[in-house]
Order: structure tokens, then C-alpha cells, then sequence
């Protein structure tokens, strides 16, 4: 209540104006039921492979919670669904903002005509997308209390943004009030955020669910814990029923406006020409309901998909040889049933990351470097790749998948798979082994490795596959097991000695190298390596443009992360996906979330 009353004793000018007109936005007729051409009895049924966490776009950052907030949740721009190499287009905005001359300001128009989902917090009213819903959801970005995930992308490019967040964080609570410097209202439909220097991929920061506009009077009546619950966007999705880890059900946005499916496939690839043809000229989005089921086994996955109890399955690799043949063309058993398949190189890096703050592998000695080097050099990927991804990946040499920019064909990592190797160097710095063959701490301690790791079959695969490899090297391993959602708050306070993680769906080099920049201790770096060399390549990395000298820092960066034992990498994905016959138009886009508005469903 209280903050409710300074909103309206404190309104500036701008918000006065904005305010004035979203009274006359209350005055509109209620919700057009023709402006969302999806049709009810057109259900897709899907499946996660793990399970979400919530659904507040500013805080959440896994994927399969990313997935849902982008169908509920407009961003100002989006990625053309066809377009190879990717293409950023207008989404909620307009047209592609307007850019100052000095690269510095970007000016966006609104559409008009695009509302909330009814809600009761709208007071019976349609409630306008308006800039001010853009502006606010920035700003919940800058409020220390969301914990954003995204704080140290938005801190470096947006002007006054870390000034803003700092004195939050000295006044105890955040000004949302304020007419801040660097995002600010314009007029009722136009919003201008400016940066503090140009800045290359500040617009792929834009495409995310996270930057989707929200309204405040949503948000104030859930509050902190409830907003995760209780999604409410403008995107083409609303969502029906959450039952936590087990069903999602999404249904059609009523205000959602249709489109039309007309998009250009890249030249001389059959499977994206066949697709166009199947879609061109279709209004959309078709589908009306969307039923996403949490299945964390691979074998339920595939029996699920094998009974037609889901439409769309990523194949498990435990699974792949009952889809493929030797050559990965797709079994005639499924050809002969009308699936489609789509397989495609993943934009996504898999790794095991140390923890720096670990009392038994952090540390920056050279004994505990020795350490970590030694366990990820006797950590056979090549292995984990033949028998538990069955093939279906690529060997990582680097931190950035071959899929996104800035990715180097042509470096390669210095850390090679080599138990006698590990072994001399724990040799070397005092890690001698017992009668047993189990290697103790210099001091003379036990040595006990603990990593964590899901309850689902793959990482139980993997885990043996990390006892025998350990076992090679003399060093003792504890696997813990935990939930998914608990394990990420873990990994963000620093809690966690070791875990398998993957980072997927960043747009360019930039965003995955973040993941070992010190200002994302608490959000991404969950190993918590904090290194003034790495951190002052990473500003390099951020200003230079393509060429020579960028490639250069991004081996720099490479480097120092093999050289200090902070990441085992592993593998990038290839994925085979497969849809029935009944599912038109599928396909997957590297960067696209919630695509499930470019699908089509025949009806029985």
C-alpha cells in the first residue's frame, strides 16, 4: 500500500502522461477473441527433460524456465525464425530501434494495440503494453532483491545502471519511481535506453524472455516468492496449471494478435525448404494448448514419445541407435509412420566446473591447480561421448560452440585425456597414495573429490564413468545427489565442490565467457574463479570488434581457464529431434525459446 501511494504522490512529468493514458486504456472493450487465430483442440504434448524453477523472466536463468516466460513474455525484438546466420527483427517494437550517432542511444516505438492477458490485477480493464512496462522490467533487473542473473551484462552496458543498483543496495530498497538515466519513457509508446559506449550484442540482450515487458501491478500483488507462479506477459502463451517438477500446461493468449507464417529458408537445405512449403501463408500461432510434462528418465522420455503420449522428442543417446541407423539416417520403422526428424549442432557447451572457494579443490596454490588439472586430465570425454552420448556430440577444444560467433575452428585445447600424466603430476606436489591406491592430501589428510549430480539415468552413467576414472589416478570420490533447482541455489552461493553443467543458447562468444568473469559470482560463475588477468580480457573481449586481436583475447581467455584447472570441458551437442506426423512446421532455431507459435497441429 505504501508504495503504491509514493507512486502516485512522486510521478514525474513522463509518468504522469503515462499513468493518464493507461486510465484511458481502462475505458477499452474487454479482450478480442478473434485476435489469437489458435484453435483450443490443437494440443501439443512435449516433454522436459528436467524440471524448472520458476517462472519470474528477471530470475530465473535455466533453460526449460527460460522456455515457458518466452511464451509468455514479449521482448521488444526477436530472431527471424528461418533466417541463416541468425537475424534480429522487431517483435514487440515497431521496427529495429533507431540508433544515435554515436552508437550510444537506442530508441524504441511500442506497437500499439498489444495487452496484457486479462487479469484481476488490471481491475476488470484491458491493460496496454505500453515503454513503461519495458523501463520497469529493466529495473527490476537493477533491484538488488530480484538477484537478476543477468546484473553484470546489464551493469557493463546500460548507463547509470550499476549506480542505480549500488544505491539500492546502500538505501536498503530501490527506487522504481525514479527517471533513470539510462532507461527512460519518451511518450507513451517510445522508450530510449542509453549505453555507456557502443556496444556490439547489446540488442541480443533484448531478444530474451528477461527483457519481455511486464506490468507493475502484477507484480506488486504477488510479491517476491507468489511472481514466480503467476507469470503475466503479452506473449502468445498464459500459463493454465503448474504442478512443480511434474506437468505445465500453457494455453492460448486471447490478445495475442495473429500473423502470418512467411518466412525465407536458407538456400539448398531440403529439410528448411520442405518446411517453408508446408507453412507458408498460414495464419498463426495454430496451436492452442500446450501440455509440457517433466520426464527425467530416458527411457520413460522415449516410451512416451514411442506411444504417442508426446509429439516432439530430443532423442536421449541412450535411445539413439532405436531412431538411427549407423550413418544417422532415420530407421524405417519411423520413416514408414510419417516422424520427421531434425538434427542440428547445438549451441551449447557441456563442462564440470571446480569451486575455487572448495576447501579440498579450490585455491590458486600450485599444488591445488595441480589438482584439478590432474582430475580433468584423467577424466576420459572421449568415452563419455562413445558410450553415454552415443556418438552425438562434438569434443569441445573450447568454451564457444561451433554454432555461435566467435567460435575458432582452428584452436585447440592443451588438455588431453592422460592417467599417466595425472598421475606423475599428483606425484610431483605430495598426493601419495595409501596401501590401497587412494592418494591423501599433501598434509597428510584423506583426499575425498565430491561431485554432485542429479538422480536421473545419464548422470548415474556418468558418475560411474567419473568413479573409474578417478579410481585410475588414486583419488577417492563422493557423488551427492540433489534436485536440480536446489543445486542451482547452491551453485550461486559458492557451495558446491564440482558439478555438470551446460550453457546453451548464448548468441555470441561474449556471454559464454562470463561465465568465468568475477562480476558473475552469484549469478553464472559457479566456480567462483575470480582472476584480474581473465576479468581485464574479458573487458577486452566486450569492446573489440571481429578480427585478429579478438581472437587472440578469446584464447588469452582459453587459456588462462585450461591453465588454472577451472573448467572440464566436455562436449557440444548434436541433437536429433524427432516429431510425429501429425506435427507440422517443426523445426528448432538455435536461439528461439517457446517456438511452439511457428508449429501447426493436424487435427484428428
Amino acid at each position: 500500500m505504501l508504495l503504491k501511494l509514493k507512486f502516485k504522490k512522486h510521478l514525474s512529468f513522463l509518468g504522469l502522461v503515462g499513468l493518464c493514458c493507461a486510465q484511458l486504456a481502462f475505458a477499452n472493450p474487454g479482450p478480442n477473441p478473434k485476435a489469437n487465430p489458435a484453435d483450443p483442440d490443437k494440443v501439443l504434448k512435449i516433454a522436459f527433460p528436467s524440471t524448472e524453477t520458476g517462472f519470474d523472466p528477471v530470475r530465473v536463468n535455466d533453460l526449460y524456465s527460460n522456455t515457458i516466460t518466452a511464451a509468455i513474455f514479449q521482448p521488444l525484438v526477436t530472431y527471424d525464425w528461418m533466417a541463416m546466420p541468425t537475424r534480429i527483427v522487431p517483435h514487440a517494437a515497431e521496427a529495429m530501434p533507431e540508433v544515435s550517432a554515436d552508437g550510444r542511444t537506442y530508441t524504441f516505438k511500442v506497437k500499439k494495440g498489444l495487452f496484457f492477458t486479462p487479469h484481476e490485477a488490471f481491475k476488470g480493464q484491458r491493460r496496454e503494453l505500453i515503454a513503461q512496462d519495458f523501463v520497469y522490467t529493466l529495473l527490476r533487473h537493477a533491484d538488488p532483491k530480484n538477484r537478476s542473473p543477468q546484473v553484470s551484462d546489464f551493469d557493463d552496458k546500460i548507463f547509470g545502471f550499476a549506480d542505480a543498483r549500488k544505491k539500492a543496495v546502500a538505501s536498503g530498497k530501490f527506487d522504481y519511481d525514479q527517471r533513470h538515466p539510462g532507461i527512460y519513457v519518451i511518450d507513451r509508446y517510445t522508450l530510449a535506453i542509453q549505453l555507456n559506449q557502443p556496444d556490439r550484442n547489446f540488442l541480443s540482450l533484448l531478444t530474451n524472455p528477461f527483457a519481455g515487458g511486464m506490468a507493475r501491478e502484477v507484480v506488486e500483488k504477488y510479491g517476491f516468492e507468489e511472481l514466480m507462479a503467476n507469470p503475466v506477459g503479452t506473449g502468445p502463451y498464459i500459463l493454465e496449471k503448474w504442478v512443480r517438477g511434474s506437468k505445465i500446461i500453457l494455453k492460448a493468449n486471447p490478445e495475442y494478435p495473429g500473423f502470418v507464417w512467411d518466412f525465407e529458408p536458407p538456400a539448398n537445405n531440403p529439410v528448411e525448404l520442405r518446411i517453408a512449403s508446408q507453412m507458408q501463408g498460414r495464419k498463426m500461432p495454430q496451436v492452442g494448448r500446450v501440455e509440457v510434462s517433466i520426464i527425467e528418465e530416458p527411457q520413460s522420455m522415449w516410451l512416451a514419445f514411442s506411444g504417442k503420449e508426446i509429439d516432439v522428442v530430443a532423442v536421449p543417446p541412450s535411445f539413439i541407435e532405436k531412431a538411427l541407423t549407423p550413418k544417422n539416417d532415420l530407421q524405417q520403422t519411423w520413416v514408414a509412420q510419417g516422424v520427421n526428424m531434425y538434427r542440428s549442432v547445438e549451441p551449447d557447451i557441456r563442462y564440470q566446473f571446480f569451486n575455487m572457494k572448495d576447501p579440498v579443490i579450490g585455491g590458486y596454490t600450485p599444488e591445488k591447480i595441480a589438482l584439478r588439472r590432474a582430475i580433468i586430465m584423467g577424466f576420459d570425454v572421449d568415452e563419455e561421448i562413445r558410450v553415454i552420448r552415443k556418438g552425438q556430440a562434438v569434443k569441445a577444444q573450447q568454451m564457444v560452440s561451433p554454432v555461435i560467433a566467435g567460435h575458432d575452428p582452428n584452436y585447440k585445447s592443451l588438455v588431453k585425456f592422460s592417467p599417466l600424466s595425472a598421475n606423475a603430476l599428483l606425484d610431483e606436489f605430495g598426493y601419495k597414495k595409501d596401501a590401497k591406491g587412494y592418494r591423501s592430501m599433501p598434509d597428510g589428510k584423506p583426499l575425498v573429490f565430491t561431485i554432485y549430480s542429479s538422480t536421473s539415468s545419464i548422470d548415474r552413467e556418468r558418475d560411474e564413468l567419473w568413479k573409474k576414472s578417478m579410481d585410475r589416478i588414486g583419488i577417492r570420490l563422493k557423488v551427492k545427489k540433489d534436485k536440480f533447482p536446489e543445486m542451482l541455489k547452491q551453485g550461486k552461493q559458492c557451495a558446491i565442490p564440482s558439478w555438470a553443467l551446460g550453457w546453451t543458447r548464448s548468441s555470441e562468444a561474449e556471454f559464454v565467457m562470463k561465465l568465468l568473469y568475477s562480476k558473475t559470482i552469484g549469478q553464472n560463475n559457479y566456480a567462483c574463479f575470480e582472476n584480474a588477468e581473465y576479468d581485464a580480457n574479458f573487458e577486452k573481449l566486450k569492446r573489440l570488434p571481429d578480427g585478429p586481436e579478438r581472437t587472440k583475447v578469446l584464447h588469452n581467455l582459453y587459456r588462462l581457464m585450461e591453465v588454472n584447472g577451472v573448467l572440464g570441458l566436455s562436449s557440444t551437442g548434436i541433437a536429433t529431434r524427432l516429431s510425429h506426423q501429425r506435427v507440422e512446421g517443426y523445426r528448432k532455431h538455435p536461439l528461439i525459446l517457446g517456438d511452439w507459435i511457428y508449429y501447426d497441429i493436424q487435427k484428428p
